[in-house]
């Protein structure tokens, strides 16, 4: 093997290894709803549940599943389109607004903690790193990220 295809399993077995711990408390403990709740919350305008399902690259039948949990726990509503009453908006409520805004924080924070640990100079060429690696990506036709703010504090 060459050094890109180390590199991939060098890549693939750290993101493993580190996966059960990091990825499952946001993805596995939140079901899902962290990314779609804080999609409703940048977003200007109420969205369907099929933009929240193709812009988080899940099911509709997932999405559903986390729009029933999000809005039982009071932090999103659905209502029916005026304008076509066979499509439902959702919309976040100020509870999930602050919701969102806690978990980003959080977040936020934590991403400070590892940055102030790994200094100005290594962060700095992580970031340039990281760039430089999903412009390689785009190139190599994955799909761009989404549009909008990734997050709002």
């Amino acid at each position: 093997m060459g050094f890109a295809e180390d590199a991939v399993a060098e890549m693939f077995a750290l993101s493993m290894r580190t996966r059960g711990k990091a990825i499952d408390k946001v993805s596995r403990g939140a079901k899902g709803e962290i990314p779609a709740l804080h999609m409703l919350a940048v977003s200007s305008v109420p969205l369907t549940p099929g933009r929240i399902s193709d812009a988080l690259g899940v099911s509709p039948g997932r999405v559903s599943a986390i729009l029933d949990r999000l809005e039982k726990k009071g932090m999103i509503v659905r209502e029916t389109d005026p304008s076509n009453r066979r499509n439902v908006l959702v919309s976040v409520t100020d509870a999930g607004r602050e919701a969102d805004r806690e978990a980003f924080t959080q977040m936020h924070d934590r991403f400070v903690r590892v940055f102030e640990r790994m200094g100005e100079e290594h962060t700095r060429q992580f970031l340039d790193r990281c760039k430089e690696f999903v412009g390689y990506m785009l190139d190599e036709g994955f799909p761009s990220p989404p549009e909008g703010p990734p997050c709002a504090l």
